[in-house]
């Protein structure tokens, strides 16, 4: 009973993923303007559910802190100043502490830190091309998927049970196992095999970043007591929930990515 338990959303879990894997394929691979407005779309949405979250009794916070997270990742994305960006992420943070009615500077740094996911994001499809840009998602995607599954089969001694009850050693552990082997197999399209080990440890280090973001946003939904960010997406909940792991390997990759070459 307890074993079909564990596997109940699956089936759900697995559609709604590859409806979201075809959408986010699709505006990946050919970029441009299309590209852009996947970005956008997808930090206002995860705003909206920040502002839902931390502000449940009102009915225009979320709207506010999703329409201001879009106007600053619009701003961000056409700069090329060291100055702007600067004001822009320090004006953000001032105006969504004030959208949320509890925990403001904890909501208030995830806002910094999910807009900042998305330039990064950005910028390593515009600059480094397709085949780094699968290579950062599929480390976040191999995360959670081994730490998933092997966390379900295995179980175990849990990592912070107080934070994200669901989450094991063993899962922890599968996870940076199956980012090493997806490493092992991409790097001859992304880094110099000259490289590798130095290519395998970044991966791994992204990979434990990924896990750190899933937690974080973990803490921040027991702290707003409630179980997901949002019902956006069947299975999984919302667009947080699927993502979180995504903020926290790609701001790791915006102060570490130079180093690899």
């Amino acid at each position: 009973m307890n074993t079909n338990n564990s596997w109940y959303d699956l089936r759900l879990r697995l559609l709604s993923a590859s409806f979201l894997l075809f959408i986010s394929a699709f505006c990946i691979y050919f970029g441009n303007y299309l590209f852009t407005l996947f970005v956008i779309s997808l930090v206002g949405v995860m705003h909206w559910e920040l502002g839902k979250m931390l502000s449940p009794m009102s009915l225009q916070a979320m709207w506010f802190s999703a329409f201001l997270s879009i106007i600053s990742t619009f701003c961000l994305l056409a700069s090329n100043s060291v100055l702007w960006p600067v004001l822009i992420l320090l004006m953000n943070f001032h105006f969504q502490k004030n959208f949320f009615n509890h925990n403001r500077y904890f909501g208030a740094f995830y806002s910094l830190a999910v807009i900042v996911c998305g330039v990064i994001f950005y910028r390593v499809r515009l600059e480094f091309g397709l085949y780094h840009t699968i290579w950062l998602i599929g480390i976040v995607v191999v995360t959670d998927t081994a730490g998933y599954l092997i966390g379900r089969i295995i179980g175990g001694p849990k990592v912070f049970p107080r934070i994200s009850p669901k989450k094991t050693w063993a899962g922890v552990l599968a996870g940076w196992f199956g980012v090493a082997l997806f490493s092992w197999s991409f790097v001859e399209n992304v880094a110099p095999q000259s490289l590798f080990i130095k290519f395998v440890s970044i991966s791994i280090i992204l990979s434990v970043s990924a896990q750190i973001g899933d937690m974080i946003q973990s803490h921040l939904k027991r702290k707003s007591d409630v179980k997901d960010s949002s019902g956006l997406l069947p299975g999984h909940g919302g667009f947080m929930d699927r993502f979180d792991g995504f903020v926290g390997a790609m701001v790791v990759t915006g102060l570490i990515f130079e180093w690899i070459y």
